[in-house]
């Protein structure tokens, strides 16, 4: 291999490997990161380390109600034992991101792609905007990209020994109890040995992960009574339907404006799979890109769907794209890098504008200005409460939205705490008096009649903090 595409490599991990340390080592310390999808997963834990496993819809401490899987929240309130819900949190998102970029260098090793090269692709992993988003954050979606990898991995060799499918197995539904969509994994091993006529491990592979699959289901309703699945069907109320599945794509293009690498590593994947399509169609690659991209089209016609469920596509594309360079290396090397460099050029902006944001001084700016009031704090970021040293009164705001449009009592003893001024603040991500915030407290966070009912007994007290804080009025 000549020297340049190494060169080239070397200086792509140079800058992207420093500017993550330098990411890692600002956002922490900032928690620039946490939005309030973090701060539901970090509510999660503390409530276990309470001793409640999820909260019922309703009940004494508050609106419960989520579509979130266990694993994760539950490693998380286990290492609280050790630190606090910060270092816990983000010593989990780093193992999850590290361990992700091994499985990738381990199946790319194991589909025999050169060592130079697989590295390559672990780099290119690294430059995607959801893996860094899963590493400066604390939430799921790198720990189940993590496990789904390494069951491919396992299996990637056509070493279909009973031992090997079966462990696989286990990693599948290690990656399902963390996030209930992390199936395309499964289903690209399970139609790679279809495909390739390996009848009897797909059938071992296909038994033991349902097996795993009805234990995580089985364990999270008796563990919670039931609470676990008790809004599910409202949930599923408000999913896909044929419209949005047939929209999906609109909206995942949309969505990927702010992601380079990962809208580079798909168009890439996708030639990579027409250019390979005539050779190896029945490819464990191809079909990890295909079912992954399948996966992806479906969960982005679901509503409120971010940026962060591209991590596994992206990761799918890498390994689609190296494993077509294999017979050039030295070019799929130089052109890995120079997405890497590219990307990079989005990260340092993302470094520029979002890594230094003060959102732990201004939470905690927001708590001084509330004062030491003992009544619970609403708000649709879970992370105002937990810095103010309480467990959040409200898990989900979208959640609460979602329910209650199926059940508006649901809404009731809400409204009265709010008639009754039993809050000691609410505090809101929007503006609910711009037209953004309108919205958001109309479609997506609370739903209808939120704002009025509010509004009644509770009056503007500022932007603090980048939250809009309400405080109760005086008495007539």
């Amino acid at each position: 291999m000549s020297r340049l595409p190494r060169l080239l490599l070397i200086l792509a991990a140079l800058l992207l490997a420093g500017l993550t340390v330098v990411r890692a080592g600002q956002s922490w310390k900032y928690d620039s990161h946490l939005d309030h999808v973090a701060g539901v997963w970090i509510a999660l834990a503390l409530d276990l380390k309470h001793g409640l496993f999820y909260r019922a819809p309703f009940g004494p401490t508050g609106y419960g109600g989520t579509r979130f899987f266990p694993l994760y929240f539950c490693l998380h309130a286990a290492a609280m034992k050790i630190g606090g819900w910060r270092a816990a949190g983000y010593f989990l998102s780093a193992t999850s991101v590290m361990s992700l970029l091994a499985g990738v260098y381990y199946l790319l090793r194991r589909l025999g792609i050169d060592c130079w090269l697989a590295a390559a692709g672990v780099l290119a992993v690294l430059a995607g905007s959801s893996v860094q988003d899963s590493l400066l954050g604390i939430r799921e979606d790198g720990m189940a990209a993590t496990f789904s990898v390494w069951g491919l991995a396992i299996c990637a060799e056509r070493d279909l020994s009973s031992r090997r499918v079966y462990l696989a197995a286990v990693f599948f539904v290690l990656a399902f109890a963390t996030k209930e969509s992390s199936v395309s994994g499964c289903a690209a091993l399970v139609l790679w040995l279809l495909l390739s006529k390996h009848l009897r491990p797909a059938i071992k592979l296909l038994t033991g992960v349902a097996l795993g699959y009805g234990m995580v289901l089985i364990a999270m309703f008796y563990a919670s009574s039931g609470r676990a699945f008790a809004p599910l069907h409202w949930v599923l109320a408000t999913g896909s339907s044929w419209s949005s599945l047939i929209k999906s794509p609109i909206g995942m293009e949309q969505m990927m404006h702010g992601y380079i690498a990962e809208t580079i590593m798909l168009v890439l994947g996708l030639a990579a799979l027409v250019a390979t399509a005539a050779r190896r169609v029945l490819s464990l690659p191809s079909c990890f890109f295909l079912c992954t991209l399948a996966v992806t089209l479906v969960i982005f016609s679901s509503e409120g769907t971010a940026g962060n469920h591209l991590i596994e596509l992206h990761v799918a594309g890498v390994v689609m794209l190296a494993v077509w360079a294999s017979e050039l290396p030295e070019a799929g090397i130089a052109v890995l890098a120079a997405a890497c460099i590219m990307a990079w050029l989005e990260l340092v902006v993302q470094h520029r504008d979002v890594d230094a944001v003060p959102v732990r001084a201004q939470l905690e700016e927001v708590a001084r200005a509330i004062g030491p009031d003992n009544g619970p704090i609403l708000a649709d970021n879970p992370m105002v409460p937990i810095v103010a040293g309480q467990q959040p009164y409200l898990l989900d705001a979208f959640m609460f939205r979602a329910i209650r449009e199926h059940d508006p009592a649901f809404a009731a003893p809400m409204w009265e705490m709010l008639r009754e001024q039993r809050f000691a603040a609410v505090v809101l991500i929007d503006n609910p008096d711009s037209e953004e915030g309108s919205d958001t407290y109309s479609n997506y966070h609370f739903g209808d009649g939120f704002v009025s009912t509010m509004r009644e007994r509770y009056q503007p007290a500022g932007a603090i903090g980048g939250q809009y804080l309400f405080l109760p009025r005086a008495a007539p």
